[in-house]
């Protein structure tokens, strides 16, 4: 894994004196090993590319372009020697661009830390992020933890020639291969299958994460019916509905299971290195709730997959409002708790433009309900919170999403939204992969059981008092040493970390929000003391 930032600027001097800036960025905000090196430049010396990461990962014989394919440079014009840069993001936009303007320049990255490094605003932060985290718990819209650096939007080119940028609309992916049977569902099944089929070339099976659920099993069916090797695994104990389901659909497919069984309750857990390393992994766009992982990790060589993204099937966030009565109501209270459910957390002018940027949505909501919620699902939930966590996930394994694949997207929603909300998709495309599957029960929750039940104990749920105390006394130091009490109100705060925690979440995002905005997060690589988790 590497990462990749541009530089394009109105002169020589402008884009070395960036790129300069850009090579002496701190290790201690990129987390995997450098050095960086210009992997191109421009012949007129306005324009560079440079590269983050190991150096097998920068060996000669790499194209010139982004780990991802966003980010390239053009063909030099004739004559003058000016070559634009470009990047382009997918209607998922899984796979993040992120631009920073600046005098005389613009700057495209696949990482935001590094982008705002460059510009000299990582110590600049958005309130918006800030309220995004503490809410629905993920960016929304373009915000990053860094004004002036921004997401590109979904389905976007950006060209940028000169320090000059343009924007415009990108050419969808090309539709499933021809000769695929008509029909809707066929049509996905088609881009699915065709979205794995490349990973018949690896010569090893491929690691499946596979549940009880809706999204593993169709991309267990797509992997076989396209003769990729599979080796599934699942996460959870012998008696869990998920396990059970998980094995019956290896049976059924012919496929090797495995079970990993999780760490029970008594055992003792590096909470702080949590918490910093996941600000920055995720770019600070996630709270430590999230599992997302350490910095610098030993990368697993063999290729990963699972079920992200298959809620796109189904309408995303439409589907709990679809088919009920008064669903536009139910829509809008959705909406509601979604993205205000801790407004009282934040200071009154940081919650005013909050709210003020929520805008666009509610009146999308007041419009078409149902497709409001689709979209929101689709740009934000998608396009952030995936992302974000993609970024994380990638370097420490070879991961593939195939859900998230533009082709797939895009045939499933040229379905009609009742058709997805109501399930009959995701049923339909399974059924042309494997009829067999339709017939094995979805997992539900594991019945209750007196005492504590280990096959559902989940400690950034269930913790103690001392893990307690240590997330309140972290948020309230590392959040007065930072910027923390310019959006949150502290009173409010202190209410929410004062144990018994009532709402874990939040204090998850708390946490992370004061190690985000205190810098402390380029402790990550630091021992930390385990704490007990009951």
């Amino acid at each position: 894994m590497y990462f990749t930032l541009a530089v394009s600027a109105a002169s020589q001097e402008r884009c070395a004196a960036l790129t300069g800036r850009a090579r002496i960025a701190d290790p201690a905000v990129l987390p995997v090993p450098g050095p960086p090196e210009v992997a191109w430049q421009s012949p007129d010396g306005r324009a560079a590319l440079l590269r983050w990461g190991t150096g097998a990962a920068l060996a000669a014989g790499l194209p010139v372009a982004s780990h991802a394919g966003t980010i390239w440079p053009g063909t030099p014009a004739s004559g003058g020697g000016r070559t634009p840069v470009y990047a382009r993001t997918t209607a998922t936009r899984v796979d993040p661009v992120y631009v920073a303007e600046v005098a005389g320049a613009v700057i495209l990255s696949d990482r935001a830390m590094w982008a705002a490094w460059t510009a000299d605003r990582l110590d600049d932060h958005d309130p918006l992020l800030a309220c995004a985290l503490l809410n629905p718990g993920f960016p929304l819209g373009s915000a990053t933890p860094f004004r002036g650096v921004s997401a590109l939007p979904p389905s976007t080119v950006i060209q940028v020639l000169g320090g000059t940028a343009s924007r415009t609309a990108a050419e969808p992916a090309a539709a499933p291969a021809a000769g695929a049977s008509p029909g809707a569902a066929a049509d996905v099944a088609a881009a699915l299958i065709d979205a794995v089929a490349p990973l018949r070339e690896g010569g090893k099976p491929v690691e499946l994460s596979l549940t009880g659920g809706k999204d593993s099993r169709l991309v267990a069916a797509a992997l076989v019916k396209a003769g990729v090797p599979v080796r599934a695994q699942t996460h959870g104990f012998a008696d869990q509905p998920d396990v059970v389901i998980a094995a019956e659909i290896a049976r059924v497919l012919g496929i090797h299971h495995d079970v990993r069984v999780p760490a029970a309750p008594g055992q003792r857990v590096d909470v702080l290195g949590r918490i910093r390393a996941t600000v920055l992994v995720a770019d600070g766009m996630l709270s430590a709730f999230e599992n997302v992982g350490r910095p610098d990790p030993d990368v697993a060589m063999a290729v990963t997959a699972g079920g992200h993204g298959g809620e796109l099937l189904r309408g995303g966030y439409a589907e709990a409002a679809a088919g009920r009565r008064a669903a536009g109501l139910r829509a809008a209270e959705l909406l509601r708790r979604l993205t205000t459910r801790r407004l009282g957390l934040l200071r009154r002018g940081a919650a005013a433009g909050y709210v003020a940027s929520l805008a666009p949505w509610t009146g999308a909501l007041a419009r078409a309900p149902l497709r409001a919620l689709d979209d929101f699902y689709l740009v934000n939930r998608a396009g952030r919170w995936s992302a974000a966590a993609r970024q994380a996930y990638l370097i420490r394994e070879c991961l593939v999403q195939p859900l998230f694949d533009e082709r797939v997207v895009l045939a499933a929603r040229a379905v009609p939204l009742a058709t997805r909300t109501s399930g009959e998709l995701s049923r339909a495309v399974l059924a042309e992969l494997c009829p067999s599957l339709t017939e094995i029960p979805l997992a539900g929750k594991a019945p209750a059981r007196s005492g504590q039940d280990r096959a559902s104990f989940d400690w950034r749920r269930q913790y103690g008092g001392e893990i307690a105390t240590f997330l309140r006394d972290y948020a309230l130091d590392q959040g007065a040493s930072g910027d923390l009490y310019d959006v949150v109100n502290r009173a409010a705060a202190e209410k929410a970390l004062t144990p018994p925690h009532q709402d874990r979440a939040a204090v998850w995002a708390l946490a992370t929000l004061a190690c985000l905005l205190s810098g402390d997060y380029r402790h990550a690589r630091d021992p930390a003391q385990l704490l007990p988790v009951a």
